[in-house]
């Protein structure tokens, strides 16, 4: 199984609301744990990432690959919303993922050399 190699981000996890709560009367409220484990979401902001081009003028994945945007991006067309792959996360160690939602493209800056906007690519974990 491939890794996320794309470290320079800052995270968000989201934890979803699980288990069953209702309301009765006499404002009393039961509980009851899942019956699945939990599935979080990881949103990753990406603040720096860069599109690089070789001598020949094509834009090459493999220069830099750790801030390469073209990497990112051929590494979701490999995954894309159906294959797991690892993703390293800060706080909770090393998880099974896939994308949650697809890959938006961010726009390049003018005069940036490559380098794009600001953006963020949603994971979710698979248990």
């Amino acid at each position: 199984m491939e890794t996320f190699n794309f470290p320079y981000h800052t995270f968000e996890t989201t934890n979803p609301e699980s288990g069953i709560r209702g309301q009765f009367g006499g404002n009393y409220v039961f509980t009851a744990p899942p019956s699945d484990p939990d599935q979080r979401i990881f949103t990753l902001h990406f603040s720096v990432m860069k599109f690089y081009v070789n001598g020949m003028g094509n834009v090459d994945e493999t220069i830099n690959p750790k801030l390469n945007m073209y990497a990112l991006i051929k590494f979701y067309q490999a995954h894309k919303l159906h294959s797991s792959f690892l993703y390293n996360h800060p706080v909770h160690g090393t998880l099974i993922c896939k994308f949650q939602t697809p890959l938006t493209e961010p726009e390049g800056i003018r005069g940036g050399g490559g380098a794009v906007k600001e953006f963020t690519v949603s994971l979710i974990e698979i248990p």
